[in-house]
């Protein structure tokens, strides 16, 4: 595998592929040991893990996006086959692998060797990509890092914009997810029409609104649509006090759910 990918940047290219920047969370996640994947033995898909060994020096140059995107591609999907083929062994949680652990492994190396700075070590390269691709690609990979399902991103994403990155609302929300300034600032969100910047930033606001509300969907929308500190003031406790809610609230959240079913069914 790694003749086919050679002066690609391995890792690196990936993590272009995704998308993810210098403001991306994934420092903040416990990373997967890489010694552990590259000398399991499970199954043999994990051979394609070895190309991750000379982690540390892989850093610098960009790769061309145009010639290499099939090799992008190859590698990631070998990747992801090897980590859900060494998952289905796993024991305990401990031993079980995430390509979010990659990535913070990887970050960790390379900021710790002083070779790359912090704004810059990571870049995207999505000239090659369409919107929905991006779209796409930043919606799994956030969901995943989040730990929110994706089907519940994309239906939040189709009521709030319908898919149109450059949606500005009257009440100054902005981009895919309907990002208020407030929000983007607490976020760490610094361009809410970028593609990868507003749907980290949204997934990351709608996990932080369903932990509160202990996994209560409804109650997380409630609040993403109308604001939690407006759900206390009216004494919102569960669902059924939906009607003590704007309108606007009241239509929001059903129909946030009946796309989310219907994302999830396959439609």
């Amino acid at each position: 595998m790694s003749n086919n990918i050679q002066g690609l940047s391995d890792i690196y290219s990936i993590l272009q592929l995704y998308g993810i920047n210098s403001s991306s969370s994934t420092n903040s996640l416990s990373s997967t040991s890489l010694s552990s994947l590259t000398n399991s033995t499970s199954k043999s898909s994990l051979n394609d893990l070895s190309s991750l060994s000379s982690l540390g020096s892989v850093l610098g140059t960009s790769s061309n996006s145009s010639s290499s995107s099939s090799a992008f591609n190859i590698m990631l999907t070998r990747l992801l086959s090897a980590i859900s083929e060494k998952n289905k062994y796993a024991k305990t949680e401990a031993e079980k692998v995430s390509l979010e652990g990659i990535l913070s492994t990887y970050n960790s190396s390379v900021l710790s060797s002083g070779s790359t700075s912090i704004n810059n070590y990571i870049t995207a390269d999505v000239s090659n990509l369409t919107v929905d691709e991006r779209i796409e690609n930043a919606v799994e990979l956030y969901s995943n890092q989040h730990g929110v399902d994706s089907n519940l991103v994309k239906a939040i994403i189709k009521v709030e914009s319908n898919f149109d990155p450059n949606v500005v609302s009257s009440a100054g929300a902005k981009g895919l997810m309907q990002l208020m300034p407030e929000n983007c600032k607490a976020l760490g969100v610094e361009d809410p029409f970028n593609i990868e910047q507003n749907i980290e930033g949204g997934v990351k606001h709608i996990k932080e609104y369903i932990d509160r509300y202990d996994g209560d969907i409804e109650m997380a929308l409630m609040a993403y649509n109308g604001g939690p500190t407006r759900m206390m003031n009216r004494g919102v406790t569960s669902i059924d006090d939906i009607y003590k809610m704007p309108k606007e609230t009241q239509n929001y959240v059903p129909k946030v759910m009946s796309y989310y079913r219907g994302f999830t069914n396959g439609n």
